[in-house]
């Protein structure tokens, strides 16, 4: 299942909204800073088993992480034009990411992340190690989770698995 979150620097007003949300997180934690193309670049080497690619200048850029290992599907559908098109067995990277720097106005550069949530935690955790803690949240719950350098997983309202 693909999931999207945006993922940006710990701030007092994340910290806040974490607290209203029932996370146990301390409003004494420090901020974190915004992911620079080359600390993200250094977190995707040091994945194994993943190919990587990243495109764009030092400050908008993209990238693109596949696991080398695959999964065979099936697409079949009610709907002819639909069969027609892309029935059959498909061959996908069984996890993968797709993430793009985002610039939200007033505010620090973030990222935005799309696809396997299990990959997008590993890379969040590695990035909160490199650049202080970071706040992710789901573009559909609106519950912050907080990724700090020496937690091993995410500080949430609920334990995660």
């Amino acid at each position: 299942m693909s999931s999207s979150y945006i993922l940006a620097p710990v701030t007092q007003e994340f910290l806040e909204w974490g607290q209203q949300c029932d996370v146990p997180i301390s409003r004494e934690t420090l901020d974190g800073r915004s992911v620079t193309k080359a600390e993200l670049t250094e977190v995707l080497e040091s994945l194994n088993g993943f190919t990587i690619r990243i495109q764009g200048t030092k400050d908008d850029f993209n990238a693109q992480v596949d696991s080398i290992e695959t999964v065979d599907w099936e697409y079949e559908s009610p709907d002819p034009l639909m069969n027609q098109a892309f029935a059959g067995t498909h061959t996908s990277p069984k996890e993968s990411v797709s993430i793009e720097r985002l610039h939200p106005q007033n505010q620090s550069p973030s990222l935005s992340f799309h696809g396997d949530i299990s990959l997008i935690v590993r890379i969040a955790q590695n990035l909160a190690r490199q650049c202080g803690p970071q706040t992710a949240f789901a573009t559909c719950d609106g519950i912050p989770a907080f990724f700090l350098p020496d937690v091993d997983s995410p500080v949430w309202n609920e334990p995660w698995v």
